[in-house]
C-alpha cells in the first residue's frame, strides 16, 4: 500500500512578513546600539551585523548600503523621541504642569541610545554627501513635530505667541543636544541635570510673561 503524501502544515499568514520586519528591526536596534556605543565612524555595516548576529545577505537584503540603514535608523529614533514624550507626559495632568513638564519629557528621551544615535547620524550628515541628502527631511520633520506638540500645550494654557513659543523650543533642544554632546565626554550627567534644572528655570519665567499677555519679540529686530 502506497503511503499517502504528507498534508504539508499551512504556514501563519503573514509569517513571512513578520519575520522580515523582526529582522529589519534586528538590524536597526544593532546599529542605534552601535552608534550610540561607538559613533558613525565606527558603525559599519561589519560592525552592525555582528552586533546583531546576522548574515551579511540578511543586511543586504534589507540595507543595501550603510545609508540605508542609517536612514532607517533615524527614522526609528525620531519615532521613539516623539513616542517617549508622548508617553511621559501622559502621566501627567493636563493644563500648566503637563507644559512645564515637557521640558524634562524631552531630556529624558534624548539621554536615550535613540536618540543619541540620531545626534551622531545629524553631525555625520555634514560630512556624509549621501546621508546629507537624505536626513535632512527627517530632521525637520522631527522638529516641526516638537514645535507643533509644543504649541499644542501652549494653546491650552491661553499663550497666543507663537513666535516666542517656537523660539524656546529651538533654544531648549540645541541646549540639549550641546549638554547631550558634553556629557558623552565629561560622563557627568550630575552637572548636566542641574543645567536642565535651570532651562526650566528660565522656562517658567518665559512662560508666566506670557500668561500674562506680555509681547515677547522673538526675532532679530528686537530692540538692543
Amino acid at each position: 500500500m502506497t503511503a499517502k503524501p504528507a498534508t504539508p502544515i499551512p504556514q501563519p499568514r503573514g509569517s513571512h512578513a513578520e519575520r522580515s520586519a523582526q529582522m529589519r528591526q534586528r538590524l536597526v536596534d544593532a546599529a542605534i546600539a552601535c552608534l550610540s556605543r561607538l559613533g558613525y565612524a565606527a558603525t559599519t555595516t561589519q560592525v552592525v551585523m555582528e552586533e546583531a548576529g546576522v548574515s551579511r545577505g540578511a543586511m543586504l537584503h534589507h540595507f543595501p548600503t550603510k545609508v540605508d540603514l542609517i536612514i532607517a535608523v533615524a527614522e526609528a529614533a525620531a519615532l521613539h523621541q516623539n513616542r517617549s514624550v508622548r508617553r511621559r507626559l501622559g502621566q501627567i495632568p493636563a493644563g500648566l504642569d503637563r507644559y512645564m513638564a515637557l521640558t524634562r519629557a524631552t531630556w529624558e528621551a534624548i539621554c536615550q541610545p535613540p536618540a543619541l544615535a540620531l545626534l551622531e547620524i545629524m553631525l555625520a550628515s555634514r560630512s556624509d554627501p549621501a546621508l546629507g541628502e537624505r536626513f535632512p527631511q527627517i530632521a525637520q520633520q522631527l522638529e516641526a513635530d516638537q514645535r507643533e506638540g509644543v504649541w499644542a500645550l501652549a494653546k491650552e494654557l491661553g499663550i497666543g505667541d507663537r513666535a516666542a513659543v517656537e523660539s524656546m523650543v529651538r533654544l531648549h533642544v540645541a541646549a540639549m543636544r550641546g549638554l547631550l554632546i558634553e556629557m558623552t565626554f565629561s560622563g557627568d550627567r550630575h552637572t548636566a541635570e542641574v543645567d536642565i534644572t535651570l532651562l526650566e528655570y528660565h522656562k517658567r519665567t518665559l512662560t508666566g510673561a506670557l500668561l500674562t499677555g506680555s509681547s515677547i519679540r522673538a526675532d532679530a529686530d528686537q530692540p538692543k
